[in-house]
């Protein structure tokens, strides 16, 4: 029995191998990054896009997907999580630089849950990679002369790094001719070290040719 759902599977995939439509896209994103730390304080909403491939029919696919992100630094809440270390300092603290870049590749599986006419609502999910870097920031305390920080990121408990990534959510195409357009909202985790993960949830529309 075993042996013969496995080559059902087999059969299966091999059909749609063949009759698997590949096509190319490019997308943008917004996320808001959630971790531990002063990072969850500092920064906020970001920014980015990338772009995609689409492989499979109608109903089953795989994406996979190159994207760039940043998020800048709020100055405000830098000063505030400066206090919190030391009052003095933090009250005549200013900051430029410390950008956050996000750097990621994934590979995820689409399939469709609500086949309409016009409008195809689906679910994904997969895994990839995330590189996580800081620019280098510069900080001034009135008196002193000022600093230049190479990764800030290790004073906000994020260090740079390299790790895997999952994720999870819904979309939904909108076919128009020859071309698609898509929306899609998910929950991705970066499994970032110290913590456990950073949750990025991420609003993405985009177009597929």
């Amino acid at each position: 029995m075993k042996r013969l759902v496995l080559l059902l599977c087999c059969v299966l995939m091999v059909s749609a191998l063949s009759r698997a439509q590949v096509s190319f896209g490019v997308h943008g994103n917004a996320l808001n990054f959630n971790t531990e730390g002063y990072a969850n304080d500092v920064y906020g909403l970001g920014l980015g896009g990338g772009i995609h491939l689409d492989f499979g029919t109608p109903f089953l696919g795989l994406r996979i997907s190159g994207d760039y992100m940043f998020l800048n630094p709020d100055e405000n809440k830098y000063r505030a999580a400066a206090m919190d270390i030391s009052p003095s300092l933090g009250q005549s603290l200013t900051i430029s630089g410390g950008r956050m870049d996000i750097w990621s590749a994934n590979i995820n599986g689409k399939l469709v849950l609500l086949p309409l006419p016009v409008v195809h609502i689906y679910a994904t999910g997969g895994v990839g990679l995330a590189s996580i870097t800081f620019q280098e920031a510069t900080i001034t305390v009135s008196g002193l002369p000022p600093q230049t920080i190479s990764d800030p990121g290790q004073y906000l408990g994020l260090d740079k790094q390299t790790k895997m990534t999952t994720n999870v959510g819904a979309g939904v195409d909108i076919a128009l001719g020859g071309l698609t357009l898509f929306g899609e909202l998910k929950v991705n985790w970066i499994w970032t070290k110290p913590n456990t993960s950073s949750q990025i949830p991420v609003g993405t529309v985009g177009i597929t040719f």
